[in-house]
């Protein structure tokens, strides 16, 4: 966890610590991009809440470990890099660099 982290335009703010459980997930917006983030092992990961096979939000979709399901087709990715791990899917999700620091969640905008 960052200490003391300088808040700077580069960042906006998706959320409290407090917020957001081991294995749980939620939606952050980063300008008008929906960005999921997720906690698993007491770890932030942050990712496009678009799926990149048929544009369908992320956040209706489940979480399972490390495998990010959409609901709409049920292509799977890993929360962690944004691969494909399974289709129809091709291509990655984008990941964005997440920051805690005093009780907040950052996210690195694009």
């Amino acid at each position: 966890m960052a200490e003391h982290f300088k808040v700077d335009d580069h960042f906006v703010m998706a959320g409290y610590s407090r917020e957001l459980g081991d294995g749980e997930f939620m939606t952050a917006m980063v300008g008008n991009d929906p960005v999921l983030v997720a906690r698993l092992d007491d770890k932030l990961y942050a990712v496009s809440g678009i799926c990149t096979h048929a544009f369908s939000e992320l956040a209706d979709g489940e979480l399972e470990g490390t495998r990010l399901y959409c609901a709409l087709h049920f292509a799977c990715f890993d929360i962690r890099t944004g691969q494909v791990l399974e289709g129809p899917a091709e291509k990655p999700l984008k990941t964005y660099e997440v920051i805690e620091s005093d009780g907040q969640i950052w996210i690195q905008k694009a």
